[in-house]
């Protein structure tokens, strides 16, 4: 059950408020708890002795409730911020001054609790802002100087306790809140490169990405050296405060490769896969071990290389070069926390390098595979125009299931679209198989019923696991004067047809059932004549369902495209179907597509080699 308490509301907005807002929201928080407890002390004022002026003392304690109560109501909303907290305390400076004057002066008994929790809550404050309010403090504690003639020896002590207890306690809360700040905007860098690293699976742009996350927060120059193959230093990716010294970085790489015998970090990293730190480069002799030659030297000590920390990129149990964080002039160390901090970054990057790396061999392989599956060019065909359209759906690292091919003879050609159930190695096998069977029988002089029959029972003779298929087998062949078309289906979307008039278009197929099922499989096969004009599109449900299920093509809409835009070529009919999707947006499945057309004034259909 939810937590519907008000502790658990306040916990889940916790949850969802930035960490800077809820440090602004402590502030202003704590500045108004502490108006308060000053409000309370004042109401026992009556109660001490030596109160010079009582009325003094009851005004500052009204003010302080009023002001209280406000910055508590600012925290509540989030009003304010650091700001107004800062304002609070400046002007806590002077009320709490007004508190002292009006009860004793130096000999005041607030003058050593003010000081003390103005410490505390300017601890929040920015390092300028928290100086400018202690400064402002410790004057109007020393005030009693500037107007007392004659000054105790109570006051002295008062002063020289309270800024001890005060600088102690304020530094400490400052530079611990500090250091959280440091660590959660780290922790905050870390989880943010972790998002961006999952962005691109391209090698080159995730070491860019990689390179430029570190800077400037986590160094001010960023070098990353992958091995090669052969173990050798091969590509460098650099990135830097300023862009230039980077180009330099990577010019210096090409024009002196680094040698992995040498004193420089990266080859003592890479050859012993353990961390190096170089605290201190502007040691005797640090610059001239790195260098790899005089050039390289000089441009190291003009870049102001003063720290170094380089780290192994190991993915897998095998190192792939090494990531160097670099700060030029400035002060800044490598506390064990930021070297932990970069450790883990190194270890990440590591792992992203190497997934876009085998996600780039396997898409390779994808793309090598595909071509294999499908014909390089579509061949030419007599007094036929041919096109073709592939898209491969996602990202294409997979092979699918779709494919298309075309062959003939002297006398007439085939047009063949399928679809594989799944994807991968064993979806591409049966591929393979479906289209160099459907050829090998084709051949033998059967209609387009008889082959899709005979390469179900090929299928059904070999093992694949239970995978099926759909097709659609068209054969276009001369009769006299005429160009005939016979076309089947096996579990296939029918082929459209647009007739040169482009007043008309349909469906032509009959029925037949999915390949590598059923023994038995009754496929129908249809005939008809073609004129001159008459165009052929055969495609794969990819079409339909490019954006399924939020929008799915039907047929209807496909043909009244065609009629819309009568195509004038076999490219325009395909042209006129991707219309009615977006193939440039995510897509569910391969989408393929095979059209043909007539060409006006032939009479006859012959084939000849591409």
């Amino acid at each position: 059950m939810a937590d519907m308490t008000l502790a658990g509301t306040l916990a889940r907005a916790a949850e969802e408020e930035p960490a800077e807002e809820r440090e602004a929201r402590a502030a202003v928080a704590t500045a108004g708890g502490l108006y308060l407890v000053g409000a309370l002390l004042c109401a026992s004022a009556a109660l001490l002795p030596h109160v010079s002026s009582p009325a003094g003392v009851i005004g500052v304690g009204l003010d302080a409730l009023l002001t209280g109560a406000l910055l508590l109501v600012a925290a509540s909303r989030g009003w304010g911020g650091f700001g107004l907290a800062c304002v609070a305390e400046l002007w806590g400076v002077f009320v709490i001054g007004v508190l002292c004057a009006s009860s004793g002066g130096p000999d005041s008994p607030f003058a050593l609790i003010y000081f003390f929790a103005l410490g505390h809550a300017a601890a929040f404050q920015p390092r300028a802002r928290f100086v400018g309010v202690s400064v402002a403090a410790l004057a109007a504690f020393l005030a009693p100087l500037a107007y007392e003639p004659h000054v105790s020896t109570m006051f002295a002590a008062v002063a020289c306790v309270g800024i001890v207890l005060a600088l102690l306690t304020s530094i400490v809360v400052h530079a611990a809140l500090n250091r959280l700040r440091e660590q959660r905007r780290r922790m905050e860098l870390m989880i943010a490169a972790t998002a961006e690293l999952d962005r691109s699976l391209d090698p080159a742009q995730t070491l860019r990405t990689i390179a430029n996350m570190a800077v400037p927060d986590l160094a001010e120059l960023c070098v990353i050296d992958l091995l090669d193959e052969n173990g050798s230093v091969g590509d460098t990716v650099a990135a830097a405060v300023d862009p230039e010294l980077a180009a330099g970085v990577e010019r210096m790489r090409k024009a002196f490769p680094l040698d992995l015998g040498s004193g420089h970090p990266v080859a003592q990293v890479l050859a012993g896969a353990a961390p190096h730190v170089l605290r201190d480069l502007t040691e005797d002799g640090a610059l001239e071990r790195a260098a790899q030659s005089d050039e390289h030297e000089r441009f190291m000590r003009e870049a102001g290389y003063t720290r170094a920390a380089v780290f192994p990129m190991i993915a897998r149990g095998r190192t792939r070069g090494a990531i160097s964080f670099l700060q030029l002039h400035g002060d800044a160390r490598h506390d064990p926390s930021l070297l932990a901090v970069l450790e883990d970054l190194a270890g990440r990057a590591a792992m992203a390098f190497d997934n876009a790396r085998l996600y780039a061999e396997r898409a390779q392989v994808a793309r090598t595979l595909r071509r294999s599956l499908m014909p390089a060019v579509l061949p030419v065909i007599a007094g036929l125009d041919l096109a073709s359209y592939f898209r491969p759906s996602g990202a294409g690292s997979e092979v699918g299931g779709d494919f298309y091919d075309v062959f003939g003879g002297s006398e007439s050609c085939w047009l063949i679209v399928g679809d594989v159930c799944g994807k991968g190695a064993e979806a591409a096998a049966l591929t393979g198989f479906l289209r160099h069977t459907a050829a090998a029988y084709a051949r033998e002089g059967s209609g387009p019923g008889d082959v899709l029959a005979q390469v179900n029972r090929a299928m059904l003779d070999q093992d694949f696991e239970g995978r099926f298929a759909t097709a659609i087998l068209a054969h276009i062949r001369a009769r006299g004067s005429h160009v005939e078309v016979a076309v089947a289906l096996a579990g296939h979307p029918a082929a459209l047809l647009m007739r040169a008039d482009g007043d008309s278009a349909c469906e032509l197929g009959g029925s037949g059932a999915l390949l590598g099922v059923f023994a038995d499989a009754a496929i129908e096969e249809v005939t008809t004549i073609l004129e001159p004009g008459d165009s052929l599109a055969l495609y794969t449900d990819g079409l339909s369902e490019a954006h399924a299920p939020n929008r799915v093509v039907s047929v209807a809409e496909m043909l009244e495209q065609l009629e819309q835009t009568p195509p004038a070529c076999a490219a325009d009919a395909i042209d006129a179907l991707l219309a009615l999707i977006d193939p440039d947006d995510s897509v569910r499945d391969d989408i393929a597509i095979l059209s043909a057309r007539v060409r006006p004034g032939s009479s006859a259909t012959g084939a000849s080699a591409a």
